[in-house]
């Protein structure tokens, strides 16, 4: 196997993952559901980003694991694999179709991956002028984001700096945001803000916040991979759920405090999303600068396929008012957590290709050259008219 077929097939079993992880996150959601409970947003956002981090960091894992097998660390009864499974259900009966249909279907992975590789002319060529062309449109639109915002905080007033932290002044920011260098870290403030002592405060401590749950950081590594996953759907579903989370988890720890009156800040939230609305009107589309590696307080521009600004304001104000979640010991999260990590990692180990040769497939094989030589037999034995 050539290096550029491993690295399609990480491509390709990424992707598979992707989608595997984000059915089990909606799967224990719905489970909780179902139970009437509900986990504080701080710990769910923390369950999201440790479940990605385990979905990107698979194939070292899945590697890991059958270099092990191969140095006998692991026994090699111990492997999962989905093709596998399959043959031992076609050879049992539980499959019934004809065995070489059944092998065509389990060699179509294999096949579109060397139409792809060989820039086979139709499928092949099609899907490698798609990759290419999504790849370059989202990594352009990227790079065209990050200089722009570059040149907004550029343009800022350094207002205070406190370490790696600088507090910056904006007269061209919609609405208060943070962002972040190799090294600093930057949360812009619209400079008609300093009029407003209390909206002030409010918006530094929900900025704050994300800066301490590194969300700026999560932020600018999905949009870093999401020229390789654009065609994904399961890639956007996911980012949608962060964004919303992490804004329902700063809310949440904003709130926590005793001396933050909740009416109080849920009325800063609709003023800064009234000026936001404002400014962008008065703004053309090229001053304005996007949400790309960043992070607002509030979101004033429509989206496709997304809700509005307002239904997710009056999304966050009503969870607000949600004051029982479930907030238990990190500990007991981490434990609940783990059957979920073992089903990605056994999802990604099962979708690898298997071993070429594997006793069941030499039966599949044979079973498909009998069937080939009946077929022969059959048309040879037919009457002549």
């Amino acid at each position: 196997m050539t290096l550029l077929n491993q690295i399609f097939d990480i491509y390709v079993d990424l992707n598979i993952t992707l989608a595997l992880t984000a059915i089990i996150w909606l799967s224990a959601k719905l489970v909780l559901a179902r139970l009437g409970k509900r986990l504080a947003f701080n710990y769910q956002l923390a369950i999201l980003n440790g479940l990605f981090a385990v979905m990107v960091l698979s194939p070292v894992a899945v590697a890991a694991y059958q270099q092990m097998q191969m140095a006998q660390v692991v026994p090699v009864a111990g492997t999962v694999n989905l093709t596998d499974y399959a043959v031992s259900q076609y050879l049992r009966g539980g499959i019934a179709i004809p065995a070489e249909d059944f092998q065509s279907i389990l060699g179509l992975r294999s096949r579109l991956t060397e139409s792809v590789l060989t820039f086979a002319p139709g499928a092949g060529m099609a899907v490698v002028l798609f990759l290419l062309a999504g790849f370059t449109y989202f990594g352009a639109k990227l790079a065209v984001s990050v200089v722009r915002l570059n040149r907004m905080l550029a343009a800022c007033h350094t207002w205070r700096c406190a370490g790696r932290l600088h507090l910056l002044l904006s007269d061209r920011a919609l609405v208060p945001f943070s962002a972040r260098g190799l090294r600093r870290h930057y949360v812009v403030i619209p400079s008609d803000l300093l009029a407003r002592s209390e909206d002030l405060k409010l918006v530094l401590k929900h900025e704050l916040q994300h800066v301490r749950q590194g969300d700026v950081t999560w932020e600018i590594g999905l949009e870093l991979l999401r020229p390789f996953f654009f065609w994904n759907p399961f890639f956007y579903l996911w980012k949608s759920e962060v964004e919303r989370l992490r804004e329902l988890a700063c809310d949440q720890k904003v709130t926590d405090d005793a001396n933050v009156d909740l009416r109080s800040y849920c009325m800063c939230l609709l003023r800064a999303a009234q000026a936001g609305l404002r400014k962008r009107q008065n703004l053309s589309a090229k001053d304005r600068v996007g949400n790309v590696a960043a992070v607002a307080l509030i979101e004033v521009q429509n989206r496709l396929l997304r809700r509005s600004p307002a239904q997710k304001l009056r999304r966050r104000v009503e969870a607000l008012l949600e004051r029982d979640r479930l907030r238990p010991h990190w500990g007991f999260v981490c434990l609940a957590v783990l059957p979920m990590i073992a089903v990605v990692f056994l999802s990604a180990l099962s979708i690898q290709k298997p071993a070429d040769w594997t006793q069941d497939r030499l039966m599949l094989s044979t079973i498909i050259n009998l069937e080939r030589l009946e077929t022969i037999n059959t048309f040879g034995q037919r009457p002549l008219r």
